[in-house]
């Protein structure tokens, strides 16, 4: 007879289980996205130009609202692109020769990303067609946008989307087919340091900066000690956070 006890020891069994699970799945996660990014040129294509577009949604001062509109048109095209790919790769595990109905799955799956990038089109074009500092770029003659202005957070999180882009590029570069562990560098004592020089640079207090290079300098002492990264990595990663930061808040004239 199943009673609230025994549902209860049953969640509590099976709860360690399960955290293991959560973190083993985001870890696959990772993974996959960064397979379908490493391998289909398309997915890159349209990562960059996602993000260029929603670089010039912040540089043109868009609406909250349009810029909801754009962003998820842009991961409805990533997604569409991610679906495709893990379709195509179903399909050969199961066909080896030629199968017409296969080749419709595919067309279909396909057929599937070009109706998002054609929404996605279609967003971009009426989100930044009304704008008003885009019109006055059409104008003769043209009027200049207004430099935008980002606090210390955003400036941060700008920073972390640089450095993902960098550490797949150069994790790509060298042949690497993990995201998370291993590589040329460490992406995680990248961040870490990158997070403490923001800290260092934005807080200017002596204490706050020595604690945030404890924690990051921990962090690195963490993928030495795991065996995930050599000592020549983790310095690459490090340094690789620190001048991203220095560059992103000490420049004479950021945003």
């Amino acid at each position: 007879m199943l009673t609230w006890r025994s549902v209860c020891k049953a969640m509590n069994h099976e709860s360690p289980r399960r955290r293991r699970s959560v973190v083993e799945s985001f870890h696959f996660a990772f993974e996959g996205l960064f397979y379908v990014f490493n391998t289909q040129p398309n997915m890159r294509i349209q990562a960059v130009v996602g993000a260029l577009a929603l670089l010039c949604a912040w540089a043109f001062g868009v609406t909250r609202p349009e810029l909801l509109q754009l962003l998820g048109a842009i991961v409805l095209v990533l997604l569409a692109e991610a679906m495709n790919t893990a379709v195509e790769r179903v399909i050969d595990l199961h066909v080896e020769h030629h199968s017409q109905k296969a080749k419709i799955a595919k067309d279909v799956a396909a057929g599937c990303v070009l109706i998002a990038a054609v929404y996605a089109l279609l967003v971009g074009v009426m989100v930044f067609a009304n704008n008003e500092q885009v019109q006055g770029l059409l104008q003769i003659p043209p009027r200049w946008p207004e430099r935008p202005h980002l606090g210390p957070l955003q400036i941060v999180l700008v920073g972390m989307l640089l450095l993902a882009a960098i550490v797949v590029w150069a994790k790509r570069a060298t042949g690497s087919r993990a995201f998370l562990t291993g590589g040329v560098v460490s992406g995680h004592t990248a961040l870490g340091f990158l997070i403490a020089t923001a800290i260092a640079l934005f807080s200017r207090s002596a204490p706050l900066s020595a604690l945030a290079l404890a924690m990051a300098l921990l962090l690195a002492q963490s993928r030495l000690q795991s065996d995930i990264h050599s000592l020549w990595e983790v310095s690459l990663g490090a340094l690789l956070g620190i001048l991203l930061a220095l560059l992103l808040f000490a420049w004479p004239a950021p945003f």
